[in-house]
């Protein structure tokens, strides 16, 4: 697999946009795995290993790109400051921001799409890698639309099976996600809203 296959995932129309980032800014970019708490981030050097960014596999091209400029704005941030500033503090909401305008300003974002990121991203003091039903909605990503079941659609103390094979009880929300109990460890997860249920068990 190319070192760049990660670049197959992006919006049309972005590659000259992420090619200028990644030429100020080169950092390695790896696809990950599936995971339920986050879509990517950023990895200091350490043990001799350089910095890189990692950024789940399966998201949705725009969420691809976001999440990139959101992890290359960690990246400059450490560059710049080091561990003296707080990661999602203004020094970094200021750089993410700053490159998602210059996605807008690109105009490879729909109508629907680019007022969803300004009301996510621009209208709220507090940021970070979070998900709203408008952004959901403009992605195509509610189940009206996909015909997909994900875990915000089933009601509390549901039980059901994520792609991953993993078994839990849907609990109470908080904050953005959901607090959910693994059948077999008893363990609780967070598990993103936008998880998609493989199957509900009825008990």
């Amino acid at each position: 697999m190319p070192m760049d296959f990660w670049k197959t995932r992006l919006v049309e129309g972005s590659g000259e946009l992420v090619s200028s980032w990644l030429l100020a800014s080169p950092v390695p970019i790896v696809l990950s795995k599936t995971r339920l708490s986050k879509h990517g981030d950023f990895r200091v050097p350490r043990l001799g290993k350089p910095a890189y960014i990692t950024i789940n596999h399966d998201l949705h091209p725009v969420e691809f790109l976001i999440t990139l400029a959101h992890e290359i704005a960690h990246f400059r941030n450490w560059k710049r400051y080091g561990r003296r500033v707080r990661p999602h503090g203004p020094e970094w909401r200021n750089e993410f921001r700053e490159m998602l305008v210059q996605v807008i300003k690109s105009g490879i974002l729909d109508k629907e799409v680019t007022a969803a990121v300004v009301q996510l991203y621009f209208k709220r003091k507090l940021i970070g890698s979070g998900s709203s039903e408008q952004l959901n909605k403009a992605l195509g990503k509610t189940r009206e639309v996909s015909g997909v079941l994900r875990v915000a659609d089933l009601p509390e103390g549901a039980k059901f099976t994520l792609r991953g094979g993993k078994t839990f009880i849907k609990g109470r929300k908080l904050r953005k996600r959901y607090q959910c109990s693994d059948v077999v460890s008893s363990r609780i997860y967070s598990v993103h809203p936008l998880a998609e249920v493989k199957e509900t068990i009825v008990s």
